[in-house]
């Protein structure tokens, strides 16, 4: 399981006066104790800050009580405060952690230069100091878990696996999450057991696999969001132990399919308990040979690439039937030359994607396609790492898919839309963006020249007050939140009346940016949906067009 710390939150910093300053003790505490643990979504934090006076015959005077990080919290009463000699100032808040992502994403703005990381999601001091360089400090943690159901969306999955030195699968095995519009793959989570054939569950938003090192029995294994696996039971088949489980997909009814591509087999599992429903062999691997299926939510047929024959090939999952498409598959131009596609999965709304190899080089599977299945024509979508005894998964059955499994909360940061102009457009094209009293954002060139703005100095070589500063960071998160709305559907945070009236004060400023970031930060784990076409990001595309505004000035 993927553990993050995060030595969290509420950075209050109490300061005392001067000449009547005298001691005091930071204590903090989260839910309680110094530490808490985070294992489901949504959960409230309930934090407390102490400030005593230890100073032992004087009284000492608390001027001021700050959050750099979580601007819903107030302190209350407020500074300044006299603190009789042994007594103290307590204050309580509440923080609601929304999703795992929410958690994470604080790591990203806190001033530890390796947070986050594998064992540190957040740093956060609380800190008191008075005369004399006097100063205390004090922290708590909360250790995020991710929740082991996954979302039901386009998100695609890659497994990969280990091999013996006589080309056997080992473990470990790798659970990957692939971004198809940078062709980057970001780790989930390891296991001991060697899997493959790995297939999503739309029924209970886990994927499953088979387990296999072609010397013991196979086994049906769940995998979940941390990339942990449980068994589930042996599987029974008619082929040797020795077979290559490739393939798997799940049906619309949730029953699992199961592809081994040393003797054909292809088996109908119940995955909650690993009984074999039907086996039955397809072909022979001199006639069919595919290394990876998809079923398709239009016609509950399984589909994927006929190295055989090079070919786009259909299979009825329950008689075993299978037939190529009349054509020959082409690599883009190129007509398709001893090309194998590691993993097949389909979209929702029944597109189909390959992930394999190229004319160039027929051993290494690095290349996501988009396919058209009338025509058998691969398409290159993007070029990412190369594989080894990889499969891909993806939830294609949304609408039948149980209640729980709700889309996941994508949001990208505003590079992202500096990289995609088709994005950009996307989010632009319902209308302006409302920036408070500082103007709107009415099209493309203005957005662009928004998140192009540099807050220390403008196009026309102005350096920028600290106000003006502020109000610049705050307008390119707030329009990058409002294309994360527009264009993914994860809605926005909601503004204060105070917040939405730019500019406004200082603090309310850093606050409103904090909070900003940490959202438009919240959703980057998940992959963008490949029904967007995002593909192909040039973060120089707008450079030319970005028209800055001139309403900073009022800021200033």
């Amino acid at each position: 399981m993927n553990h993050r710390w995060l030595g969290v939150l509420l950075g209050g910093v109490f300061w005392s006066s001067g000449a009547g300053a005298h001691d005091f003790l930071a204590e903090k505490l989260v839910n309680g104790s110094k530490q808490a643990l985070v294992t489901s979504y949504p959960t409230t934090l309930n934090f407390t800050f102490k400030a005593t006076n230890i100073h032992p015959t004087l009284p000492s005077v608390l001027l001021a009580a700050t959050d750099n990080l979580l601007s819903s919290c107030t302190f209350l009463p407020a500074p300044p405060l006299t603190v009789p000699v042994g007594g103290n100032v307590t204050y309580q808040c509440q923080y609601n952690v929304v999703s795992y992502d929410a958690c994470v994403a604080l790591g990203a703005l806190d001033s530890n230069p390796d947070s986050p990381n594998a064992t540190v999601s957040f740093t956060n001091i609380f800190g008191i100091g008075w005369e004399n360089s006097g100063s205390s400090q004090a922290s708590t943690n909360v250790l995020c878990t991710q929740e082991p159901v996954l979302h039901c969306d386009d998100t695609i999955y890659i497994s990969t696996s280990s091999s013996t030195p006589e080309g056997l699968p080992s473990g470990p095995s790798h659970l990957y999450i692939f971004d198809p519009a940078t062709g980057s793959l970001a780790l989930q989570g390891d296991t001991a057991l060697p899997y493959n054939a790995l297939a999503f569950n739309h029924k209970d938003g886990f994927l499953y696999a088979i387990s296999a090192n072609a010397v013991d029995p196979p086994q049906l294994v769940r995998v979940d969001a941390n990339g942990s696996t449980q068994v589930i039971a042996p599987l029974v088949t008619g082929a040797a132990n020795s077979a290559r489980w490739g393939a798997g997909a799940f049906l619309k009814e949730g029953i699992f399919v199961g592809f081994e591509i040393t003797t054909n087999h292809l088996i109908l599992v119940n995955p909650q308990t690993g009984a074999v429903l039907s086996d039955m062999v397809v072909g022979t691997p001199s006639t069919f040979r595919v290394a990876d299926v998809a079923v398709s939510p239009v016609d509950g047929l399984l589909y994927g690439f006929n190295s055989a024959t090079q070919r786009v090939t259909v299979v009825d999952p329950r008689t075993g039937t299978f037939s190529d498409i009349p054509f020959r598959s082409k690599v883009n131009d190129a007509t398709s030359e001893g090309n194998s596609m590691v993993s097949a999965i389909f979209t929702a709304d029944g597109r189909l994607f390959f992930y394999g190899t190229t004319n160039a080089n027929t051993s290494r599977a690095n290349t996501f396609y988009s396919v058209n299945m009338a025509t058998g024509v691969l398409s290159t979508v993007s070029t990412g790492p190369t594989t080894q005894f990889a499969d891909g998964a993806t939830c294609n059955f949304k609408a039948d898919s149980s209640g729980g499994l709700s889309p996941a909360p994508v949001t990208r940061d505003r590079g992202f839309y500096l990289s995609s102009e088709k994005a950009l457009t996307e989010c632009m094209a319902p209308g302006p963006i409302a920036l408070g009293n500082v103007g709107a954002v009415f099209g493309v060139d203005d957005a662009l020249g928004v998140l192009w703005a540099n807050p220390a100095i403008s196009s026309d070589n102005v350096v920028r007050s600290e106000m003006a500063a502020l109000t610049v960071k705050v307008a390119r998160e707030w329009v990058t939140a409002v294309c994360n709305e527009r264009v993914f559907g994860t809605p926005a945070p909601a503004l204060s009346a105070q917040e939405a009236v730019l500019p406004a004060d200082r603090e309310t400023l850093e606050g409103t940016l904090h909070r900003l970031e940490a959202h438009n930060l919240s959703g980057a784990r998940w992959a963008v949906p490949l029904s967007k076409e995002f593909w192909n990001l040039d973060p120089t595309w707008g450079l030319g067009r970005a028209v800055e505004p001139g309403f900073w000035e009022k800021a200033r």
